[in-house]
């Protein structure tokens, strides 16, 4: 995106379809002037202060009324973009919308690129380059935890945080380079301990916001839950069964569903993200095979692996035990034994006394909140309830892990004189 901030940018800052009211959005050193070209009020908008709403009429340039809207107006620098600003509320459908931006261009603006009130934002310095993804954040966060995060970080603490620890590097900087100026007369201004003790403070610092990463990650991104197991298991049943809806079909052969299929679940504002998932078998069918191969692949992405095992058949626990074999560290496997209508409740109670285990039935419902109990428990362990979200974006992980590495450079050559 080529950078025109000399340009008067508009564009429809709601979502397309029908509704109450669209907003047309106008930043720009001559957004005022162009408004007043196409609105009628009672006053000229030039005139007007920041931060105030007047009903009009916007024209076209023939004079011919387009609709009846309202005109806020901000101005340089209290506005979203720290420039002139101008928002039109017109009536909420798309053609409206679509023609009031039209006569706004035929006026004098431009329509904006994509993200370009954002990045005027970031430029005029109203926002960091974090508050900046925040704001793309928010806008499609899918449940309560994204939007913490995502406000979390929109509010700017990460970027405090942030500045507070480069302020702290760029001082003892400061105190390195008047130590250097002055070592021929054999001042010292800083000694070698101080200076170690104020990085390792800083790295400390910088690993605890690394290692927030982890709880930031499944708070903006959602939980990966993916349900593995035999085929004819039930898997497809339990996803319906979850979802509260008909979305994977279901049938008595064994090896009906053939790709996975991925949904979004809600649970305690906690986004979870469920994979149904091909049954794990050899098998000669190619169609079968390539669905077994991209569940594997699934797999091995997966926060939470749910082995469903069928309840009213003998267990093979070491095909079972074989493939859990290859379950990562950092993931969690939960057996659920699905079908337990089928067995009693005296048998359905021994499964679940093995640790890690959970009876339910898809068909009845029994036991599927227990099921949901443990996902949010899984979310507690983690610590994304209870410790305060830092960083939930990979670049930003990333850029802090390269400043702990040069750390660990500085440290390791403060360490050899």
């Amino acid at each position: 995106m080529k950078l025109r901030l000399n340009d008067t940018i508009a564009a429809i800052a709601t979502p397309s379809g029908e509704g109450a009211i669209a907003v047309i959005r106008i930043s720009g050193p001559a957004s005022i002037q162009i408004a007043d070209r196409v609105f009628r009020g009672g006053i000229p908008l030039a005139e007007v202060s920041g931060f105030s709403v007047h009903y009009g009429i916007v024209n076209e340039p023939d004079q011919t009324p387009v609709d009846q809207v309202l005109a806020t107006v901000f101005r340089s620098p209290h506005s979203y973009t720290g420039e002139d600003q101008v928002e039109i509320s017109c009536h909420g459908g798309m053609y409206i919308a679509q023609r009031v931006l039209n006569v706004l261009i035929a006026a004098g603006a431009r329509q904006a690129e994509a993200g370009e009130f954002t990045r005027r934002a970031f430029v005029n310095g109203k926002i960091d380059l974090a508050q900046a993804e925040a704001i793309a954040d928010m806008i499609r966060a899918r449940s309560e935890k994204m939007r913490q995060a995502s406000f979390e970080q929109l509010q700017g603490r990460l970027g405090d945080r942030v500045r507070a620890l480069r302020a702290e590097l760029m001082d003892l900087c400061s105190l390195l380079e008047v130590d250097l100026d002055f070592s021929e007369e054999g001042l010292a201004v800083i000694a070698p301990d101080e200076i170690e003790k104020r990085l390792v403070a800083i790295d400390l610092a910088l690993e605890g916001m690394v290692s927030s990463f982890e709880h930031g990650k499944l708070a903006r991104e959602g939980v990966e839950v993916v349900l593995v197991g035999k085929p004819n298991a039930g898997k497809s049943s339990i996803f319906n069964a979850l979802l509260k809806e008909e979305r994977a079909i279901v049938t008595p052969l064994p090896g009906t569903t053939r790709d996975s299929l991925e949904e979004n679940l809600t649970i305690g504002g906690m986004l979870f993200r469920v994979h149904d998932t091909a049954g794990l078998r050899e098998s000669k069918d190619l169609a079968e095979t390539e669905g077994v191969k991209r569940s594997q692949a699934i797999m091995e992405r997966a926060d939470i692996l749910l082995d469903v095992i069928d309840a009213a058949t003998p267990l093979d626990r070491e095909e079972v035990a074989g493939w859990r074999r290859g379950i990562g560290p950092s993931q969690h496997c939960l057996a659920v034994y699905n079908k337990i209508d089928l067995v009693g409740k005296n048998a359905a109670a021994k499964l679940v006394e093995e640790p890690e285990s959970v009876a339910v039935s898809a068909r009845t419902g029994e036991g599927l909140d227990e099921l949901r109990k443990r996902l949010v428990q899984f979310v507690q362990t983690k610590g994304v309830e209870s410790v305060p979200v830092g960083v939930t974006n990979r670049r930003h992980a990333e850029s802090l892990i390269r400043a702990r590495e040069g750390l660990s450079t500085a440290l390791e050559s403060l360490k050899k004189g």
